[in-house]
């Protein structure tokens, strides 16, 4: 049963043009499906996730506090996605502010601040003491230098797919911590990859990831009766639409092929 589900995902994956790998692991009545879930790849916005578990990890231990206030200034803004770039100087928020914009709208500038305050070794050392030994933070959002010196932010969909069941079990922070990760990527405001063509009573939360050439989305799928993660991450497609449509469409095969099994 399960080869005949990967040998269905493979088919829609070869589809797309380029490399697509795919993840799925359980977390209640649900199964694993791989399909070149080792492949390293450019993570895109997806570090955020491990990023977010670093920040939730040092709170739990007393290293930051949520509630600390920080000033945006002008030398803080970058491109991309968000809207602290188009506020304005001084403007105050708190580091809980930082997480929830770094995660719902994928606010480049928050991430960078946050960057700064959780260090980008303390998030590489947290993954390697979890068995994570491909995912690695190297660089901060739009840092087009770094990357051109080979420095590039990079992942599994294995590893996040693993790292997302840890949080799914409240097992990655602990608790209430990971209740925080969950309500924030249960509130992603991008759903329109893995969620074009769930159905109404399945519930996701997730975190995309986007560059040129470079389409990605991971997260937690619970549908009635079971629930699992999900990483699809896509590189090179022949085009936009096709890297979206393939994302949207593994998801379908993989909730629809669960739900079967739940329902016979």
């Amino acid at each position: 049963m399960e080869l005949a589900i990967e040998e269905y995902v493979a088919r829609i994956a070869a589809g797309c043009g380029g490399t697509v790998s795919v993840a799925v692991r359980n977390v209640e009545n649900a199964g694993n499906i791989s399909i070149n879930e080792n492949e390293v790849i450019s993570s895109a916005s997806i570090i955020k996730v491990p990023m977010l578990v670093e920040a939730l990890r040092q709170a739990r231990d007393g290293e930051l506090d949520l509630d600390q206030e920080v000033a945006l200034s002008d030398d803080q803004r970058v491109r991309g996605s968000g809207v602290l770039r188009y506020l304005h100087s001084g403007i105050k928020l708190t580091l809980l502010d930082l997480l929830w914009l770094m995660i719902i709208v994928s606010d480049n500038t928050a991430t960078n601040i946050v960057m700064d305050l959780i260090g980008i070794e303390n998030v590489n050392k947290t993954l390697r003491s979890m068995g994570y030994t491909q995912t690695t933070l190297r660089r901060k959002m739009y840092d087009w230098d770094a990357i051109e010196r080979g420095l590039d932010n990079v992942c599994t969909a294995a590893e996040m797919a693993d790292l997302l069941v840890r949080i799914a079990r409240r097992e990655a922070v602990g608790g209430e911590w990971d209740e925080k990760a969950l309500d924030m990527l249960s509130h992603q405001q991008e759903t329109s990859r893995l969620g074009l063509f769930l159905p109404g009573e399945a519930k996701l939360a997730n975190k995309t990831g986007s560059r040129e050439g470079i389409f990605h989305d991971c997260g937690i799928v619970t549908g009635p009766g079971f629930r699992y993660t999900i990483a699809v991450f896509t590189r090179d497609a022949r085009s936009t639409g096709d890297a979206h449509l393939t994302i949207s469409r593994i998801s379908k095969a993989v909730y629809d092929h669960f739900a079967a099994r739940i329902t016979t």
